[in-house]
């Protein structure tokens, strides 16, 4: 009886620690195990800091965007819309607004970008910082987005230095009562 009882037992903890080993593995699937990029479930909560990046509260923000020529990227997606391969404009997007002066490269975020999608973001921040790869750069979207996340490191990994992470993004900006303006995403150079 008492090894009957043991065995019982013994089941239990077994499938206990495979059960609570399962939410473990879906969180790991969520990100490149090559890069350590997100590549999943793109809005959920995000990390206190990123790689490559120093990471900005709203005030940082505000504070850096009054103190420098600091290029403000944009980088929420546009989910199931290309671009127009004929001329590069996005040709059905939602109302979106971001903060003045930002340059909204949707669809940069991914942890797995395609091709194209990499050479735009690479093509319009070369263009907006003049080649400058110290020029300081700010990487937002809206909260609980890790399309910025992914950003700062495909940013980061193509040699530029001054990457700031707005993790709170438009929407913390609208909570501290800071102004937005109306927003159309950047054109993608065919050429």
């Amino acid at each position: 009886m008492r090894s009957r009882t043991i065995r019982a037992a013994l089941r239990v903890a077994f499938f206990s620690s495979v059960l609570s080993s399962i939410p473990l593995l879906a969180a790991e699937s969520n990100f490149d195990p090559d890069t350590g990029l997100r590549i999943h479930h793109y809005t959920d909560p995000v990390p206190d800091s990123v790689p490559g990046g120093v990471t900005l509260s709203t005030d940082d923000v505000a504070s850096l965007i009054a103190s420098t020529s600091v290029v403000l990227l944009d980088v929420l997606s546009i989910n199931n819309v290309r671009y127009d391969e004929l001329d590069g404009t996005w040709p059905e997007f939602p109302p979106r607004q971001h903060i003045k002066n930002s340059l909204w490269l949707p669809n940069v975020g991914y942890g797995k970008p395609s091709s194209d999608m990499l050479q735009y973001l690479l093509k319009q921040t070369a263009k907006a910082t003049n080649n400058n790869r110290e020029h300081p750069i700010l990487v937002y979207c809206i909260s609980d987005c890790w399309m910025g996340w992914n950003a700062v490191q495909h940013l980061a990994k193509a040699g530029y230095e001054n990457l700031y992470w707005f993790p709170e993004g438009t929407d913390g900006w609208i909570e501290a009562g800071l102004p937005l303006v109306d927003a159309e995403p950047v054109p993608v150079d065919l050429e």
